[in-house]
């Protein structure tokens, strides 16, 4: 039996038999051990530790068939055929059926869900907790197949086994049909809150804090919007996450989700900012790298839960094991092989390309934060802070950040007509010095005592575009955003302004999103989001003008990695070539 970490943890809470390990492409009858919640409750954690050896697929397609991470010599065979886009059929990497197992538990444990709440054995506010999780784990994962594989079959019934995919193509969804089927799947879904009354997050236990364990529905259902062009409902969907905890913000500093910047005074800073001691901004050697603690931060740490949403704990005593080790540290390294590491392109484009503040020419969020030099070349450093802190700890798996919720937010603002907005988010924040006086027209306010999204001081944005970051002393004014410094802010690097170019509205929103995405690859890199971020806005542009998405994927993107290290035969430059095929 596998002895699952989440498993392991509630076990201590509630004495219950486990189901894990039984083989998810069996239907099984639970009747007898669906008895009640904590049966139930079981049952989530023993999906969500099956859930948890997709970690390393996940990030594997996601980042090394895009432009940041590159093989070494060490590679296998099979993460070299994932690199060129071209897998075998035996290709670890690209088989679906790791991620049709994680599905067929989750219809599994849907079936029995829907019994107990029948047969009265669960009430309906902890069925409605309860089955929304599953259902929306489930979504999750189908989203993953469609932008890896462009059509997948769909099933949401039990199955009696999942070896042989061909006979269910009949189910069979492309992406363009996928999408809208799984928006319509999660607004039919009973709740979109996070677990409340459950036994799941109301305690911590052998010092994890369950409560970050589990996805936040809505960023789940607001990146299903993003796909699918509805832009004005993934704002007001991202913005209800970003409300969290905004009303009690006059009285309490525990807020979650701003991506606060606090000058640096006294003490080791413990929130995640690139600073320089004592103001030293022209010394190097005073460089603190705040922001990289967030990677080694235990899930009960208070900014920890104000960074992440959703992320994953692995510890050394339980199953899954953690395979970000291996893949990403030195050879001998704690279990090191050096199989992938940053592309070569990455480094000297994507984040040695930035300028911080102070004229230091590398930005601190590659370079000494998610990879370090190593010899000759570089290795990737987010996945082994950890595991270096001398504890049971391995890592984690991180799924959302606040990071990343901004930047999405930011890119539904602009499609939805606020470029600027979008701008501040991206840039210096909504607390910093040009959005305080910048407004959608081009006009400027003078001085910079305004700081409230809207056409002007009288006039702010409709929700869920209104945001108040001011603060006065006289008279005392505290406004929930006022410390907010944006994505750039945090990692002290100025502003891109606006081109000359942006003559329009939409030339601003097209010049936006390309900095919206390409400040996401600097701030998530490596973290399983690239290719998704790279796909979603070349269909977008494809719509638009016809080959216009190909070209921003393909020729401004992915080729540039080849080209530096003069790999040939990968061709990405149309949407049928994007996707990998689906073997049966």
């Amino acid at each position: 039996m596998k002895k699952y970490l989440i498993f392991a943890i509630l076990s201590l809470l509630i004495a219950l038999p486990s189901c894990v390990d039984t083989l998810p492409e069996e239907v099984i009858d639970y009747k007898e051990f669906y008895a009640n919640t904590d049966d139930a409750d079981n049952a989530i954690l023993g999906l969500y530790g099956q859930f948890m050896e997709l970690a390393g697929q996940v990030i594997i397609l996601n980042e090394l068939r895009a432009d940041l991470m590159d093989v070494t010599d060490n590679a296998t065979t099979d993460l070299q055929e994932i690199n060129i886009g071209k897998p075998s059929k035996s290709n670890q990497w690209s088989n679906v059926s790791t991620f049709y197992k994680v599905i067929q538990t989750c219809n599994d444990i849907i079936y029995n869900f829907n019994s107990m709440l029948k047969d009265n054995r669960i009430t309906q506010p902890e069925y409605d907790e309860r089955y929304s999780d599953v259902a929306a784990l489930r979504t999750w994962i189908y989203l993953q197949l469609g932008i890896h594989f462009g059509k997948v079959p769909y099933i949401t019934e039990p199955i009696v086994a999942i070896d042989d995919l061909e006979k269910y193509k009949a189910n069979e969804l492309t992406l363009d049909q996928l999408i809208p089927e799984l928006i319509r799947f999660m607004e039919s879904l009973p709740t979109l809150e996070n677990y409340q009354n459950s036994k799941l997050v109301q305690e911590t236990l052998d010092g994890y804090s369950l409560q970050p364990f589990f996805m936040d529905k809505r960023c789940l259902l607001g990146d299903l919007y993003l796909f699918n062009d509805e832009y004005e409902k993934a704002a007001v969907t991202y913005r209800r996450v970003l409300a969290t905890s905004e009303d009690l913000d006059a009285t309490q500093n525990n807020v979650k989700y701003r991506l606060y910047t606090y000058v640096w005074t006294t003490g080791t800073p413990t929130w995640y900012q690139i600073l320089y001691a004592d103001g030293k901004t022209e010394d190097i050697g005073s460089l603190y790298n705040g922001w990289v603690n967030m990677f080694s931060a235990t899930t009960t740490g208070r900014y920890t839960l104000n960074e992440m949403i959703w992320f994953l704990a692995y510890d050394s005593k339980y199953e899954p094991t953690y395979p970000f080790l291996e893949l990403f540290n030195p050879v001998g390294f704690k279990g090191g092989k050096y199989l992938l590491k940053p592309s070569a392109y990455s480094v000297d484009s994507i984040w040695s390309g930035e300028v911080q503040k102070n004229q230091y020419p590398f930005d601190a969020r590659g370079l000494t934060g998610a990879f370090e030099k190593y010899g000759n070349d570089y290795v990737i450093r987010k996945y082994s802070y950890a595991s270096e802190l001398g504890t049971d700890l391995r890592g984690h798996w991180w799924l959302y950040r606040a990071a990343m919720l901004h930047l999405r937010f930011a890119e539904a603002a602009n499609r939805a007509g606020y470029p600027k907005l979008a701008w501040a988010f991206v840039n210096d924040g909504l607390a910093g010095s040009a959005f305080a006086f910048t407004k959608e027209n081009g006009d400027s306010y003078p001085g910079d005592s305004v700081r409230i999204s809207g056409y002007s001081p009288f006039e702010p944005y409709p929700a869920p575009y209104y945001f108040d970051a001011r603060q006065n002393d006289q008279p005392y004014l505290r406004q929930p955003w006022r410390n907010n410094g944006g994505v750039r802010g945090r990692a002290n690097l100025p502003n891109v302004n606006f081109p000359a170019t942006c003559v329009t509205k939409q030339d601003s929103i097209h010049f936006v999103e390309r900095q919206i995405i390409s400040e996401a690859a600097r701030e998530l890199g490596f973290e399983g989001h690239r290719w998704e971020d790279l796909i979603r806005v070349a269909r977008r542009m494809n719509k638009e003008s016809a080959g216009s998405g190909n070209h921003f994927l393909w020729d401004e993107n992915i080729r540039k990695k080849y080209e530096r290290d003069g790999i040939s035969g990968v061709d990405l430059s149309s949407e049928d070539k994007w996707f990998l095929p689906m073997y049966r």
